[in-house]
């Protein structure tokens, strides 16, 4: 099987990014998708380029706009492995909300 990772929010990458890069999981076939959101921890280069201002992560909003706006480019028959995931609680810097993935999940549902 084919289960190709993508990271939503990365810095730099626009709405109109993520979903073409949904279009193309689709477009070659993938048998699923595991959806991850970009998470600042501390003591590494991301780290230090977010606290610099140079980007912000996604308020959940914004996340939860995005996943909806990405399930529904995928064909029917594509698995869907992951919505979120959760950095290390001890590390994570950004954004704050992600660390608790209860919540995140249900307003997925919700949405």
């Amino acid at each position: 099987y084919v289960i190709p990772h993508m990271i939503i929010g990365l810095p730099g990458e626009s709405i109109e990014d993520m979903k073409n890069t949904v279009r193309h999981i689709a477009e070659v076939g993938s048998d699923g998708i595991k959806l991850q959101l970009l998470h600042v921890l501390t003591d590494t280069d991301l780290y230090e380029y977010w606290k610099s201002g140079a980007f912000d992560t996604l308020s959940l909003d914004e996340y939860l706009t995005v996943v909806s706006e990405c399930l529904q480019l995928l064909p029917a028959k594509t698995a869907v492995h992951r919505l979120t995931g959760d950095g290390c609680k001890k590390y994570l810097a950004a954004p704050l909300w992600s660390a608790d993935k209860k919540t995140v999940l249900n307003r997925i549902r919700k949405f």
